[in-house]
Order: C-alpha cells, then structure tokens, then sequence
C-alpha cells in the first residue's frame, strides 16, 4: 500500500486567541461576497462600501456603508500571511450581520455605538460616519482587538 508524505508535520501548540477580521462568536452570522474594487486591495477587518463599477462591488471606506471585510482563510499562504488583504479585482467575504474581531482606530468601550472612517475603512468609537445596527461587544484600547456586533441581531441593544 502507498503512502503519501505529511502535508503537515508541525503544529502550533494553541489557536489564535483572535485575528482581525475573523468571526468573534458562532451567533447568526451573514457573509456576503463582492468585487474589490479599490485598486490598492482591501484589508481585513475594514468597512467597505458599494462600489461604482459593479453592483456586486466594493470599496474601502466611502460612505455607502455594505459591511466589513471577513478574513479569508483560503488565501495562498504567500499573499495572506504577508499582506492581510484582498486585492484588486478579488473577491471578498463581507460580514453584513454578525460578530467580527477587528483592529480598533481608537479606544473603544463595549455598549458604544460603531463609526468608521471614510477614507480607511478602520472602525472606532467616534469621529467618522455612523454604522447603523452596530455596536462594539467588549472594550479596548486604539490598535487593540476588539468584538464589533454588525446588524440586526437579537440583544444587540
């Protein structure tokens, strides 16, 4: 009988506690697919909005707010690992309802309502545009991790 070599043949000991971009919980949760349309690529963990050349578009930031960039797993190594982001023309997961791990742009406190940047798509507590059914889950500092709820979910107020 053949038998084929190990694809893998080392493990990390523990999980990754969280990564930005990736779900927080297992609650109702909605992944949506669209274009980047955002020549320098799209970050994981960012607000996008409609984009202007598809209707399945998207880009970073703007001010028609469709969801957050979701991590993707089944990147190659070499792009994912490295960058973190979606390229140009890809197509990426966009959470519109659930709960979503992301680098904060400032401090945040859990209960707050959720505003993104325009121009970064980076999510905070304040100074940008207003994410409607959404609100952070747990507290943390600027730069830090923290649970952002989006849409209507039960307990979400």
């Amino acid at each position: 009988m053949l038998t084929p070599s190990p694809v893998q043949t080392s493990y990390s000991r523990y999980l990754t506690v969280a990564q930005n971009g990736m779900k927080a919980s297992a609650i109702n949760w909605t992944v949506d697919t669209r274009i980047v349309e955002t020549s320098a690529g799209i970050g994981f963990g960012l607000a996008v909005s409609q984009g202007s050349v598809s209707d399945r578009g998207c880009i970073l930031g703007g001010s028609a707010f469709v969801g957050v960039t979701h991590v993707d797993i089944t990147l190659p190594a070499s792009t994912q690992l490295t960058v973190d982001k979606y390229a140009h023309y890809d197509n990426a997961a966009i959470m519109v309802t659930g709960d979503l791990w992301v680098v904060t742009e400032d401090a945040v406190t859990a209960g707050e309502a959720v505003y993104y940047n325009t121009s970064t798509g980076q999510l905070g507590h304040s100074g940008g545009t207003v994410i409607e059914d959404a609100r952070w889950m747990t507290s943390a500092d600027a730069l830090g991790l923290a649970v952002v709820r989006i849409g209507n979910i039960a307990g979400n107020r």
